[in-house]
């Protein structure tokens, strides 16, 4: 009996994640190759944040007990790929421990592959705002839905204290969401939920003048509105509904600088005029992989995502003259999720797109033949609906199937 082939999964995002527990062990050996040791489930952070539910409901490990020996798993970064020689070069993305230097390239390893899949997903993009890496909460993990909570039981704690004048008590208890897609959006409905329906109970002595009391939630972005991946008419509608609650909404509001516990912006006269606050969750769009980055392979957009074809294979930099259809494709090389495009056929970051590639691939996969062949149809998006939560029950949902969701 010939011995399995390794699929290599670099990432464990909703792409990766899916990927690595569709295949059939029986067939491969999965290695996957990820910083993070769980699929954060983002669309829950912000509800988690706010204390609806257990953080854990939030993440699933990608260690499964039914998915071992099979599938392995290495907390780690891929750092450099050698698609001629199939190997990854890995940097462990772990502390050192006991006297042992494991971190960065104290403890460099290689991993080999027989079919590498690429989906290490994005970054977040900070349009190289001074301070936003340093002062901003970005909401991609749980861990930064715990710093969520923790600082705001930070800031009413503070603002109880004896002695403040309300001015003090307002910056300290000001929530500024940087992004007003439907993260931040949802994030905003959540604070909003949490205050209004149990925190102002618990610090009545904040709960003075109007609804929201000394707590005030704003929301920035430097687009001309909110929710843009949303009809129009529902974006006017969650603006409506959210500042009927309090919240205010700037849009086109153009961010200078961050420091700790201020914001600078040009339309406020830039550094002569700080808005200060107490947390500020940053929440804008996605930002080129690192590794993405340097990869020597056919990318395009202005976020430079990997270029594939309809089967999810990774398109050569520069392909063979004349050549075309499988010459321009890498062998045994796939990218999904968001770090990659079809050619011709342009989808969305979200993450039913990667959870629906990842599927399609390990259905293609699996049903691989001894000589390796792949059945000829494309990957084919089936929309779901688009939904976003604005607080007190309320919500928006866009997509051609929303009445049968």
């Amino acid at each position: 009996m010939s011995a399995k082939s390794t699929i290599a999964i670099v990432g464990s995002g909703f792409g990766g994640f899916t990927l690595a527990h569709e295949l059939s062990l029986a067939k491969y050996d999965v290695v996957v190759i990820s910083p993070m040791r769980t699929i954060q489930y983002t669309p829950l952070l912000a509800s988690a944040a706010a204390g609806m539910f257990n953080f854990r409901l939030a993440e699933d490990p990608v260690r499964r007990r039914n998915r071992l020996p099979g599938l392995q798993y290495y907390k780690a970064s891929v750092c450099d790929i050698d698609f001629s020689g199939k190997t990854l070069r890995c940097t462990p993305a772990v502390p050192d421990i006991a006297d042992n230097e494991l971190s960065g390239d104290k403890h460099a390893f290689t991993v080999t592959y027989d079919t590498l899949v690429l989906a290490p997903g994005c970054t977040v993009e900070t349009f190289g705002t001074p301070g936003a890496d340093e002062h901003a909460i970005f909401l991609r993990t749980t861990d930064d839905a715990r710093r969520v909570q923790k600082r705001l039981l930070e800031m009413v704690d503070a603002a109880s204290l004896p002695g403040l004048t309300p001015a003090q008590q307002r910056d300290m208890l000001r929530v500024i969401v940087v992004g007003g897609g439907a993260i931040g959006i949802e994030a905003t409905a959540e604070l909003y939920d949490l205050w209004h329906h149990d925190l102002r109970f618990l610090y009545p002595h904040l709960d003075v003048e109007g609804e929201n009391g000394l707590l005030a939630i704003e929301v920035h972005d430097v687009a001309p509105g909110i929710l843009g991946n949303f009809d129009s008419r529902l974006a006017e509608y969650a603006l409506q509904k959210l500042q009927r609650r309090g919240v205010r909404v700037e849009t086109g509001s153009h961010i200078t600088r961050l420091e700790d516990g201020a914001m600078y912006t040009k339309e406020r006269g830039g550094d002569n005029n700080p808005l200060r606050y107490g947390m500020l969750i940053w929440a804008t769009g996605n930002g080129v992989n690192p590794l993405v980055g340097k990869l020597d392979v056919k990318k395009a957009g202005r976020m430079q995502r990997i270029v594939t074809d309809r089967k999810l294979r990774v398109q050569q930099s520069t392909p063979p003259q004349g050549g075309g259809g499988d010459d321009a494709v890498m062998p045994d090389v796939y990218a999904l999720g968001d770090c990659a495009d079809i050619e011709g056929y342009s989808l969305p970051m979200l993450a039913e797109v990667a959870v629906q590639q990842a599927k399609y691939l390990a259905k293609q996969l699996n049903a691989r033949g001894e000589r390796g062949e792949q059945a000829d149809e494309g990957f084919t998006y089936q929309q779901r609906p688009n939904l976003a939560y604005l607080g007190e029950h309320d919500g928006v949902a866009a997509g051609d199937d929303v009445r049968n969701a």
